[in-house]
């Protein structure tokens, strides 16, 4: 595993400079998880998030616990569904990003640039949550390939290009994505709490996978997207980067 990889995962346990908390931090309400050691019988859902223990989470009530579950599962399908049949999913950007998720997971390219598109105009936690939206979309379209997507994420996100959203994750996305912010800058400026910057972390990474024009730097990007553990799973490109591996 790349070397940088281990000096990343050693990060978690010293301090990092304070920022401002992620609009993401919550997702819709709900938030962000706590550890857990893994023998101690739970039933909180960001316990068995923490845990590991996707079956039990499965069977959530929430659909945002239940479609995150089946993601780690490798039920996506499944998880596309949770997601988009939950009630309030097409005004939750958050549910339609991992419903696309789902379904670019599932090989439903299209039908995953379509929940992203619906995603643009659909409400968020906080200012800065409107950069990953198009971020997907740009993404969706290097992959495809289509043109139209990458142009219509990219001209999104310069208008997203401000100096306020670039103080709160995900923000730093718009201008990374654009080539205005450097590669080491956007993956070290991170947070205290370990928890939030484990999605950062496992967020700015994929991004610098997708941004990568060397396949084998972009694989390792993806692999310590991927590897990132526990509230990672809160990020869609956390699952997204693990579909890059596949």
């Amino acid at each position: 595993m790349p070397e940088r990889f281990h000096a990343l995962r050693d990060r978690f346990s010293r301090r990092l400079a304070a920022r401002p908390l992620p609009d993401s931090a919550g997702l819709g309400g709900v938030p962000a998880p706590r550890s857990v050691h893994i023998l101690r019988p739970v039933s909180d859902p960001h316990e068995l998030l923490q845990a590991g223990r996707f079956e039990e989470l499965a069977h959530d009530e929430h659909p945002l616990w239940r479609g995150l579950a089946l993601l780690e599962l490798g039920r996506f399908p499944e998880a596309a569904r949770v997601f988009e049949e939950a009630e309030g999913a097409q005004e939750s950007g958050t549910m339609q990003e991992f419903a696309g998720a789902a379904r670019w997971l599932a090989g439903e390219r299209e039908a995953a640039a379509e929940r992203w598109i619906a995603a643009l105009d659909a409400g968020h936690d906080g200012p800065a949550g409107v950069v990953k939206p198009p971020a997907l979309l740009l993404y969706a379209g290097l992959r495809i390939p289509d043109e139209r997507y990458v142009l219509r994420g990219k001209r999104l996100l310069g208008k997203l290009r401000k100096p306020k959203l670039a103080r709160v994750w995900p923000g730093p996305v718009a201008g990374f994505l654009l080539g205005e912010v450097e590669e080491q800058q956007f993956l070290e400026d991170g947070y205290e709490d370990p928890d939030l910057e484990a999605r950062r972390v496992t967020g700015a990474q994929f991004w610098a996978g997708v941004r990568s024009q060397d396949p084998k730097e972009a694989r390792a990007h993806f692999q310590e997207s991927a590897a990132v553990e526990g509230a990672s799973a809160l990020e869609v490109e956390h699952h997204l980067a693990k579909g890059e591996l596949r």
